[in-house]
């Protein structure tokens, strides 16, 4: 119909595609009318995804239309490359598209040649434009008188019943194209492929097309109901706007990027090892909360241990010090300091008095000073007139500071204050906890290994099952489970074995009796028809009796005798092949039966 061309436009600095109605359309005036009106109505259209109309009017009598240009490539050769697209691809361009015609038909604007080839698709692949709108009307009933019998189609295999009937068309008739475009991005095939023009309309405006269901086995249903209802041979059963239908694919797509997220939060897994992590985390979670319960009551007991041992050895220092600090002998004491300082069963010792002057001290510099806790001393336990705090000394190591009271006679004279280092303490900690640390991953790599094994057991004789299940199914009635067992597992087999025997049974005896039910009965009726033609004939054969010659009569014996005899063996064979098949049928051979017996009677 038209031609299209790259161009520049200086004055929108931009460039463009340049569309020129070819030459041989140029000659009806009513054409050129009806094209360059219903192309300015066009122009008037702005959507997101529709082409944008920059100009039209006439050059040389030669009428143009100037659009944006556009990077991407139609439908139609996206659909020759992929051959059919996901649900997902398929709803985000069915819901962009049914946008823009609901946009166009309230508008007033009807397309009327929806198809593939008008509808671009941007380079990211999803976002779309629709191109050529206003214009099929005047391109459709030549290009279908145009078309000769035989010749592959093109635009009509979108039409709607109405717009191939030639009937007065709506909005509705553009909502159908969309189905059949929909049916081919999902399926990958034509949904009226006829290769006629009569064949093709036949189909259209009568024939419904192959069910996406069998094409398309896993289509969501909401998705299927939807083309259906597109596809409506009569208008008033479609979508009657494309509002509607816009409404529909979002909440069909809603629901397919919902479904995609639950499956990539639940993609597949092995039940040996969806077992195994579910009860390794559980045994890890129960490990780490009884381990964090007993390490903390152990280290509170070992601490209070440590801390008992520091307090007994302070109190017995304060009985020691307590007449030389009453008693102002700074040598003794000084002295009996130096000496339990030998023994390293302490970081420090300090002696101080009422006031909480240091008169002795582990370490003499601090002697005659006041005597002060440290800031970042962290209180650890009191007990007995006893204060343990924990402080980190300026070389890194930690000590419990044990202050207790020098008692003269129950009154107090001083303080001892004792430093307790933790690093045993804290070797101790760290050991046990190392080992039960070890301890609960051992527990919990036996947990996996153990029901890693044990879902692998488990999944070996239900993958024997789902074989033979789905062999059943693909018609395989003859399909059994050889695999003996004396569990659950056995007696599920044997369940299988009994189901798949009964049905087959079933099915045997059902062609047996349509076997029975046809051919017996034609054997019988010939059968039946060979006896009354076979005693016909030998009636026909037999010569007549002569009452006029005595001597005709033992002339003829011998011959009456010999067909006699083949008559009688002829009908004696035929009576026992219609009394077997009497009995393999009784019920359905009453009259068959009778007949042959009373022939038998008169062979006789």
């Amino acid at each position: 119909m038209a031609k299209v061309y790259k161009a520049y436009d200086p004055q929108i600095n931009r460039a463009v595609a340049f569309k020129v109605l070819k030459e041989d359309l140029c000659v009806d005036e009513e054409y050129l009318s009806r094209f360059l009106r219903e192309a300015k109505a066009a122009g008037a259209l702005s959507h997101s995804n529709i082409v944008t109309v920059y100009d039209v009017g006439k050059i040389n009598k030669t009428p143009y239309m100037m659009m944006e240009l556009l990077e991407g490539k139609d439908l139609g050769d996206v659909l020759k490359e992929k051959k059919k697209m996901s649900v997902a691809e398929t709803l985000v361009i069915g819901l962009q598209l049914a946008k823009a015609l609901n946009y166009a038909h309230q508008s007033g604007i009807v397309h009327r040649d929806i198809k593939p080839d008008n509808i671009i698709v941007l380079p990211d692949g999803e976002s779309i434009k629709v191109a050529d709108f206003g214009i099929a009307r005047m391109n459709e009933s030549e290009e279908v008188q145009k078309t000769h019998v035989g010749s592959v189609l093109g635009t009509p295999r979108y039409m709607s019943p109405e717009q191939a009937l030639g009937e007065e068309i709506d909005g509705r008739s553009d909502l159908f194209s969309v189905g059949v475009i929909l049916y081919e991005m999902l399926s990958g095939a034509k949904a009226f492929d006829a290769g006629n023009i009569g064949t093709l309309m036949t189909q259209i405006t009568q024939l419904q097309p192959e069910p996406l269901q069998k094409l398309c086995p896993g289509l969501p249903a909401g998705l299927r109901q939807i083309i259906s209802k597109l596809l409506q041979k009569k208008p008033d059963k479609r979508f009657q706007t494309g509002g509607a239908l816009a409404a529909a694919l979002a909440k069909e797509l809603a629901s397919v990027r919902e479904q995609e997220e639950e499956q990539r939060k639940h993609k597949y897994v092995p039940l040996k090892i969806r077992w195994s992590l579910y009860m390794s985390v559980i045994v890890a979670v129960i490990m780490l909360v009884s381990m964090t319960v007993v390490f903390t009551i152990q280290s509170r007991a070992m601490t209070s241990q440590a801390v008992d041992s520091g307090a007994s050895f302070a109190k017995f220092i304060a009985i020691e010090t307590a007449i030389p600090l009453l008693s102002e002998d700074w040598i003794t004491l000084e002295s009996f300091i130096s000496e339990a300082s030998s023994r390293d069963t302490f970081s420090y010792l300090i002696v101080t008095d009422r006031s909480g002057t240091i008169r002795g001290a582990s370490d003499l510099s601090l002697v005659g000073q006041q005597y002060k806790l440290s800031e970042s001393a962290e209180h650890v336990l009191e007990k007995d007139d006893l204060t343990t705090t924990s402080i980190e000394l300026a070389n890194g190591n930690k000590v419990f500071n044990i202050n207790a009271p020098i008692l003269f006679q129950n009154t107090e004279v001083g303080h001892i204050i004792l430093g307790l280092s933790q690093a045993s303490l804290e070797q101790v900690k760290s050991i046990t906890g190392w080992l039960m640390l070890g301890l609960a991953l051992v527990t919990i790599s036996s947990v996996f290994v153990v029901l890693f094994i044990f879902g692998a057991l488990l999944a070996k004789p239900l993958k024997i099952l789902n074989r033979a299940l789905q062999s059943y199914a693909e018609g395989h009635h003859d399909t059994r489970i050889s695999l003996s067992r004396n569990d659950e597992i056995g007696e599920l087999f044997t369940s299988f074995n009994k189901m798949a025997a009964a049905a087959h049974h079933t099915l045997a005896t059902d062609e047996y009796e349509e076997i029975e039910s046809s051919q017996p009965f034609e054997i019988k009726n010939t059968v039946e028809t060979i006896n009354k033609s076979v005693k016909t004939l030998l009636r026909k054969v037999k010569p007549k009796k002569s009452d006029n010659t005595a001597t005709d009569a033992s002339e003829e014996a011998p011959v009456n005798t010999m067909f006699e005899n083949d008559e009688t063996i002829l009908a004696s064979s035929l009576i026992e092949l219609d009394s077997a098949l009497t009995k393999s049928k009784p019920a359905k051979s009453e009259g068959p039966t009778s007949t042959t017996k009373s022939t038998g009677k008169k062979t006789k």
